[in-house]
């Protein structure tokens, strides 16, 4: 929908457009009285008055090969126009049915697409030169962003370490993946299925996401996906859902980004309204703490079942026994795990493998080393790095001091503040099992010797936690101590302190290796100190000696889950006879001799059976590296950071250099719109991962971020920079002539699932005309003549384009000839890609497949089903005209 002025001759019926107010759409001329012209404006009813010589309008034509649109609602390619008496008439053919139609200008529609950048160069609205450049270079920003594997892996305020994007990789793109991450405490896996939900987010491939918790972990997550992710989920718990069933709707349908507590699984009501939407992924943390005789793991049940994907997260997968790990394992693929007694001989079986796989390790042969661990059982399902794998983790050091019989408490807290007095500059983290001893501790250290402790129990609220752990971690004005019970303790990091105070012991092996977890993980820059008081005659005496013939102070325990389930009755049996005061030193003897020798068996039937694929399988580093260069490739904070200062500077916002690597971004009154996440009173931002590490409260800026995306949807979906008029300053051309350079977007519509930007990001094609409608795109390169440019005021732009009008329209129709050659060329070579990418996918499934039955039918089909869409696709793709700007040549 074009315009044309040729005179401002004004004949009632035609069709003008408003230079000052597109808004109002197509005019028609409806009344002449001297030197006054009245135009009405169906669209919004109103009526204009103009004085003829002076009206800021523009005269609307089609040309030949331009789409109409009727008032009736119906669109038309024009054929032909007439002129007769100063009216048009269009004749063309009516899309649809073929048909020969024959339209007077007065018949047109009243709405025209004031926004295309050809209605606005008519129009007369024009942009600063610098908001144009602006544009294009969103453009080619949002291409590379699309394109690159990268997506959603760069945006997370982590480190960004190998072996977490390897299992994000792995998993992100599949087809509905179904997995189990099971890393040891400490390695991150948190932070792998944050990667995996933002890469499927931001890609499309995931759109309502449901994510179950412990209770007590339910505020944290919330915090750690905003901060780490930039994800704002919503928390439902029972009052929120009672809230939500107020409005009549469904509880869950009002929201995309569902967190519930575990708790919620068990409610007679709102876990049958789980069932109401229809989630794409659900992640469920801490899935160990779920027993499959329980009701809510019954329900958890019928939750996978439900939804296509799901990703269940544990550290200590067998720590309920191999039964329940069958159970969780059977919660992702019911098909493939049926059988117990097969599951148990198969996963003996994979001892016989491990011996060619070191050999292949040890020898570099990567190729079969691939192939072996593909063929392991449920290494497809199934990603536990271990510490040893990985490596970079403290020493850990025990300390123990065993204490008098007597009051066990106070006999405990003396040993206490003596240990404190005697490192006062280091900080100490204190777990114990309850929050009663988290909160007397705090009391009698207070009242008693004058220490402030910072207390972190599962009582506190999101920001009373936050408040405790941040006045611990301070350096300058923080506690000495920090007292945690042992479930408001899980999800917290403290490597920043090097001792550890286990006041007590837990009974599981498991809940032993999550305390010392909390100090011992990635991160940690010095050696940790764990220090036990043991008192003479207490379950502690009991638990430490068992727990030190199974070495679980000094070394990762993965094997404590089989050791509790062959000792946990003898270790009762031992507590409850000293408690009574008749300790059974024969049983106590044995079962501590009885654990050192199982325990040092099963760490060496472990290192050479299942275990050691496990950590094969789940940490390849020779696959790691194109996708590290594809970060490296995508990152660039220092060009991120030139585009968004040039961004902000054109839209209305300020930013305050603080330092080398932080600012305060903040609104002004001139903010051209509403940005969101970006509050009235501003907020600090850096580009920097490792000053962003070190600094909570600064937001980290990247590509993935909704604040730079919102910059690039802008300056590519919207208005701005999508026209404009600059004075050209070449000698060596003629005085006055001209150039249109034209950007064209390229985009094919698909559903989202399919991620079709990744074979056809949005595109952006260039078109330079000189005025005689020459095309000099492959002669002039982008970019060459901008520095020959000089900005332009808008009343000489307008006047400007006042003169070319007739000639800009023609020259528009002629670029799109050589638009649409570039956009097959595009489109010939994705389609391309996507054979050779997807056939040597499906191939290699396929191969798969012969030697893993944990492949599903589904997911090849889903392949052969994406491909296929895909290059469908590719056969109707959107071509638009994004931008245009006109170059006059005026010589000084």
């Amino acid at each position: 929908m074009v315009a044309n002025a040729t005179s401002m001759q004004f004949i009632p019926g035609q069709r003008w457009l408003s230079e000052t107010e597109m808004e109002q759409g197509l005019g028609m001329v409806s009344q002449l009285q001297g030197r006054m012209v009245t135009v009405l404006f169906p669209v919004t009813g109103e009526f204009r008055h103009y004085a003829m010589n002076e009206a800021p309008l523009a005269r609307y034509r089609l040309l030949v090969d331009e789409q109409g649109h009727h008032g009736d609602g119906w669109s038309f390619r024009v054929t032909q126009v007439d002129e007769q008496n100063g009216l048009l008439t269009y004749h063309g053919i009516r899309e649809g049915d073929e048909s020969a139609v024959v339209v007077p200008e007065a018949q047109l529609a009243a709405q025209v697409a004031t926004n295309h950048p050809l209605t606005r160069i008519l129009a007369g609205k024009v942009d600063r030169l610098d908001m144009y450049q602006l544009r294009q270079q969103a453009q080619q920003h949002l291409q590379d962003w699309q394109r690159s594997p990268a997506v959603g892996l760069i945006g997370a305020r982590a480190d960004l370490l190998p072996h977490q994007l390897y299992v994000a990789a792995q998993v992100a793109d599949r087809h509905h993946p179904r997995v189990l991450l099971a890393d040891e405490v400490g390695l991150g896996k948190t932070i792998e299925a944050g990667l995996i939900l933002q890469r499927r987010l931001l890609t499309g491939r995931s759109e309502r996401v449901l994510i179950v918790v412990p209770d007590s972990l339910a505020h944290q997550w919330l915090v750690e996906l905003l901060r780490r992710f930039n994800l704002g989920f919503s928390l439902f718990d029972e009052e929120r859902c009672e809230q939500a069933a107020l409005d009549g709707d469904a509880i869950f349908a009002s929201e995309q980004l569902a967190l519930i507590p575990q708790s919620l699984l068990s409610h007679p009501v709102w876990s049958g309204e789980l069932f109401e939407v229809s989630w794409d992924l659900l992640i469920v943390d801490e899935a160990h703490q779920m027993a499959p005789s329980e009701p809510r793991f019954q329900l958890l049940q019928k939750l996978t079942q439900h939804t296509p994907s799901v990703l269940l997260l544990t550290a200590t997968p067998e720590q309920a026994g191999l039964a329940a790990h069958f159970a969780r394992l059977q919660l992702l693929d019911p098909d493939r795990f049926n059988d117990f007694d097969a599951f148990i001989e198969e996963q003996e079986g994979y001892q016989a493998l491990v011996p060619k796989a070191e050999e292949f390790a040890a020898r570099g042969d990567v190729q079969a080393l691939d192939e072996l661990l593909d063929s392991y059982g449920t290494g497809r399902v199934m990603f536990r790095n271990s510490r040893r794998h990985i490596g970079g983790f403290p020493t850990r050091h025990l300390e123990v001091e065993e204490l008098e019989a007597g009051d066990s408490l106070l006999t405990r807290f003396e040993w206490l503040v003596q240990l404190l007095k005697a490192h006062k500059q280091e900080k100490f983290v204190l777990i114990c099992r309850s929050t009663e001893l988290v909160l007397a501790l705090h009391e009698m250290l207070r009242v008693q010797q004058g220490i402030h402790a910072a207390v972190f129990h599962e009582g506190l609220s999101l920001v009373e936690r936050d408040r405790a752990a941040a006045y611990f971690a301070s350096p300058e004005d923080g506690c000495q101590l920090l007292l945690c019970s042992e479930i408001g303790s899980e999800g917290r990091n403290f490597q920043f302190a090097q001792h550890l105070v286990l006041f007590d012991l837990p009974r599981h092996p498991d809940l032993l290796e999550q305390r010392i977890g909390r100090l011992d993980r990635l991160g940690q820059q010095a050696d940790i100190y764990i220090h036990v008081p043991v008192v003479a005659n207490t379950p502690e005496q009991i638990l430490f000696a068992w727990y030190e013939a199974m070495q679980a102070f000094t070394q990762t325990n993965a094997i404590g889950a089989m050791l509790y389930q062959h000792f946990a009755p003898a270790i009762e049996q031992l507590i409850d006879s000293q408690a009574n005061g008749d300790l059974d030193t024969e049983l106590f003897a044995s079962a501590m001799q009885e654990t050192r020798a199982m325990a040092a068996d099963m760490r060496v039937a472990a290192d050479a059976g299942r275990d050691r694929l496990q950590e094969l399988n789940a940490f390849r580093p020779h696959q790691i590296d194109q996708l590290t260069s594809a970060i490296e490739a995508l990152q660039k904070p220092v060009e991120l950071e030139r585009f968004m200062l040039s961004f902000w500077d054109r839209f209305g916002l300020e930013f305050d250099r603080l330092n080398d690597h932080s600012g305060w971004l903040y609104p002004t009154e001139h903010m051209r719109i509403p940005l969101a996440g970006l509050p009235e009173e501003g907020l600090t931002v850096t580009f920097s991962r490792s000053y962003a590490l070190a600094h909570e409260d600064v937001t980290f800026l990247s590509w993935d971020h909704p604040l730079v995306q919102q910059a690039l949807e802008l300056l590519t979906r919207d208005t701005f920079g999508s026209t404009a008029v600059a004075l050209l300053q070449n000698r060596a051309l003629t005085a006055g002539a001209w150039f249109i350079e034209l950007h064209f977007s390229s985009v094919v519509l698909a559903p989202k699932q399919l991620a079709v930007q990744e074979f056809y990001p949005h595109h952006s094609f260039r078109v330079l005309l000189d005025g005689q409608g020459r095309d000099l795109t492959p002669k002039v390169a982008p970019g060459v003549l901008d520095k020959q440019l000089q900005f332009l005021d808008k009343k000489q732009a307008r006047l400007l384009l006042k003169q070319l009008r007739a000639e800009c329209q023609q020259a528009i129709q002629t670029a799109w000839k050589p638009a649409e050659a570039l956009q097959q060329k595009a489109l010939t070579q994705a389609s391309e890609q996507v054979k050779a990418t997807l056939n040597h996918e499906l191939n290699r499934l396929l191969k798969l497949k012969q030697s893993n039955p944990l492949v599903r039918d589904s997911e090849v089909e889903a392949l052969n089903q994406r491909r296929d869409a895909l290059i469908e696709a590719f056969k109707q793709p959107l071509l638009q005209l994004d931008s245009v700007r006109i170059m006059v040549n005026m010589p000084t």
